[in-house]
This record gives structure tokens, sequence and C-alpha cells, in this order.
């Protein structure tokens, strides 16, 4: 049996933590966090019993590379922290979006062509029970021919404050997005969208794109943030695929557990629990299979995820040029 990797998490925010916590449900040991935060930083690593920390990238290779390396820092510093790791020879899984901007996504993809390095794009839907059975189907061609991607993803007003300068098409959408790109089995080649904002937020709160894919499946988007701020995260989504034969969804309106009370909850047990499991820890086992070469088929292809990115951006522009069909020029899809 191939030994785990060890493994650093870079960032020790909300998703950081649950990368620590995902990895030691398989088993995979984490060795070191890295945050610029000290009280952060020390504070996740005892309760998670990770034995070194570091303020930055640069201390944790001084010390010693890491086999491999989760980068769960915000999307602005993907390329900073994935491209340096990649230089050293790290391989890295970088949660979605691979970068905040096209360029920095490129660089991503070349630092890794150039060196060598595997380079995981995060989109954890893909490892999704539910959404893979419907990918599944949809490959079988138990729907026919695919005509249409339909998606809807509703979330709380406390995205626009948690996240106030991030436009929902590179921090929500992304998902949607990604989930076109697979069931269409076609990369996207024209964009059209609209956004809308309400009082307060600097943000937009609503996007609606369409998008045709080269093999002229068509996919509609829907972001909102505008359910109540109590309302639980992880609700109100639903992706739709139109097939000649036939229609199939995913449903996650309906969460598993459901308390409502003072605040109402809905502990996710379905993509990133809190205490490992789920999507996420499926996630992280294809990674380290990626790694130890145990598992060399890739379900995100590096270049799906650099084109997720170019479809993000020219949905946050045509939404900004009043609704403008844009066409994209992608790489060839895996």
């Amino acid at each position: 049996m191939t030994a785990p990797p060890e493994v650093a998490v870079i960032g020790a925010g909300a998703f950081g933590v649950r990368h620590v916590a995902a990895y030691r449900s398989l088993g995979v040991p984490v060795t070191a966090l890295v945050d610029p935060d000290p009280t952060t930083r020390e504070r996740v690593a005892a309760e998670h019993d990770v034995p070194r920390t570091f303020a930055d990238v640069d201390d944790l290779l001084a010390a010693g590379a890491p086999q491999a390396a989760s980068v769960c820092v915000p999307g602005p510093a993907h390329r900073a922290v994935a491209v340096r790791l990649l230089a050293a020879g790290v391989p890295v899984l970088v949660e979605k979006p691979l970068a905040a901007t096209v360029r920095d996504a490129a660089a991503i993809v070349a630092a890794a062509r150039t060196h060598g390095v595997l380079c995981q794009p995060g989109h954890i839907l893909r490892h999704s029970a539910p959404h893979r059975a419907l990918y599944d189907a949809v490959r079988a061609g138990r729907l026919g021919q695919v005509l249409a991607v339909s998606s809807r993803r509703d979330r709380p007003r406390t995205l626009s404050r948690l996240f106030p300068g991030e436009h929902p098409a590179l921090l929500t959408a992304v998902h949607d997005i990604d989930l076109a790109i697979w069931y269409a089995q076609s990369p996207v080649v024209e964009v059209r969208a609209a956004a809308r904002t309400r009082p307060g937020p600097a943000a937009p709160v609503l996007v609606w794109a369409e998008l045709r894919h080269a093999n002229d499946v068509v996919s509609s988007i829907r972001n909102s943030y505008l359910l109540p701020e109590h309302t639980p995260n992880h609700t109100q989504d639903l992706v739709e695929v139109y097939g000649t034969e036939g229609v199939a969804h995913v449903d996650l309106g309906h969460p598993a557990v459901l308390v409502a009370a003072e605040s109402t909850e809905a502990p996710d047990w379905l993509l990133s629990p809190v205490d490992g499991g789920g999507a996420l820890a499926a996630e992280l086992r294809h990674f380290v299979g990626q790694v130890t070469g145990t598992d060399p088929s890739a379900v995100v292809p590096l270049a799906d995820g650099l084109h997720v990115v170019q479809v993000a951006t020219a949905v946050t522009d045509s939404a900004a040029a009043g609704g403008a069909l844009l066409p994209i020029t992608p790489e060839p899809l895996s």
C-alpha cells in the first residue's frame, strides 16, 4: 500500500479548516499550516494537532517542502501561492476558482506545465455523489443528446457582507459554470449576462447568464444573494439537464438535517462537513491518488479550471456591458 503524502494546508480560514479535517478523516497527515495571522494559525493547529505552522509559503519551503499542499487562501492570492509551490515541485490542489483573473489562472497553468507538477483545480461538485450520478447518466446516454443545462443557486445576504468586493460570478457561480461545462461535455464559446444590485452591497447580488457551448448546448445560470441573513447557506441549489430522451436534476433544496429554532441551521452533510467526509473528502482522496499515482485519471483537468475562470470573467464583463454577447476562445478541454 502506498503511504499517503504529508500535506500542508495554506490558509486557515473556514475552508482551510475543513481541508484539515477532511485530510484527517482520510488518514492523511497534515504536517504544516500556513496563515499570516498568528492567533488563527496557532488556534487551528492546536485544535487539529498540526505540528508546524508558518506565516507564509516562503517560510514553509525554507523549513522543507511538503509532499503536497491545499491552497485555501482568497482567490486574488492563488497565483502567488500556487506558482511558488509549483516552482518548488510541490503538487497542489487549488480551491475554486483557480484564480481571480484569467491572467492569473493562465500563469498557474503555465507554472504547472513548465515544472511538470500536478495542479488540481478544486471544483468540489464533480466529487459530490448526486452530481456524479447525474454525470454518469449523461455519459451513459440515458438522456439522449444533451440540449440544455440549467442551474440555480440562491444564497443569504450574508455573502455580500462577508465578500463585499467579490463578484458572484467568481465566488459562487463558478460551481454552476463548471457543472455546465461538465454536463454539456463541451467548452463555452459565447456568454451573455445581466447583473443586479440592491441598496448597500457594492457588488451585484443577482447574476443571470446564458451560455452557448461549442456543441450548441445552451446553459442558463442564476445566482443570487437575496435570501434572509439567517437562511442556512447550503440550500436552494438546483441543476437540471435536458436531453432528447429525458430530463434529470440534482436538487439540494431540502437539507438532510434542518434545525429551525432561535437561529435556523442546516448542517452540511453532503459537500464539506466540518468534521471531514462528504464530497470534500472524496475530492482530497482523488488529489492524494493523483499525487501518489494510484488514481491517474483527472476528474477536473487543469484546462477546465482555466476555462471556468474565462467564462466567469466573461459573465462579469458582459453584465458590466449591459448584456453584450461576448465570444470566448477556450483551450481544448480534456
